[in-house]
């Protein structure tokens, strides 16, 4: 009685729910629906409860254990107590394997995805250009002997230009979005190269040199 008095409250609570998104019924939605929600959560336990003791009346531990034996294909108690440990072994090896072939199958994707990335200059650049840009731009600003300034835009960044050498492992990104001050107190225009390794995601070398880069 009480499994089924839970539904029907579970139900007029998902009702309410509706009701919640038309402002006429809204201020009576949401009250009843409280109220409802109040008196079905006590009502869920007390079901919970319920089907426990029956299942225990039968010879099962409890619901979940009955839901196990029909799950088996199982109804007599006893024949299920005496195979119960074959079933969940036999289940827990299957879910095993279920996500041992998901992660080798995600694994294969993520290496087919990354080839093809690798094949494609913009997909294979792009995919580092954040971690370059962070890590390189620091390196960077060690080479200027005095002050310097940072002078890319959103639509203008750091690295417009890249190489990429051998396999795909040694990407060198180019710029020249800063400027640096001499002894004197010049500012000059500064074009940059940073060598930034795929593989350990980590910066060879940087190098710059006066002057813009050339169109």
């Amino acid at each position: 009685m009480a499994f089924v008095l839970a539904a029907i409250g579970m139900i007029y609570c998902v009702g309410m729910v509706v009701l919640l998104l038309f402002r006429r019924t809204r201020k009576f939605a949401f009250w009843t629906g409280l109220l409802a929600a109040l008196i079905t959560l006590p009502l869920l336990v007390v079901a919970g409860v319920q089907l426990d003791d029956d299942a225990r009346k039968a010879g099962f531990r409890d619901a979940d254990d009955k839901f196990n034996a029909q799950k088996a294909g199982i109804s007599d108690a006893e024949l299920w107590n005496e195979r119960r440990v074959e079933f969940l072994s036999k289940w827990s090896a299957e879910e095993r394997q279920k996500e041992a072939d998901a992660r080798r199958a995600e694994a294969e994707a993520g290496r087919s995805s990354n080839a093809a990335c690798k094949a494609d200059f913009n997909c294979w650049t792009n995919k580092f250009q954040r971690t370059a840009t962070n890590l390189c731009a620091q390196q960077i600003e060690h080479l200027a002997k005095n002050n310097f300034e940072w002078t890319d835009s959103f639509s203008s960044p750091k690295f417009p230009r890249a190489r990429i050498s051998g396999p795909g492992t040694l990407i060198t990104y180019v710029g020249d979005k800063i400027k640096m001050q001499n002894g004197f107190g010049a500012w000059t225009i500064v074009t940059y190269e940073c060598d930034f390794d795929t593989e350990k995601g980590v910066v060879l070398a940087v190098r710059a040199n006066q002057g813009q880069l050339q169109e």
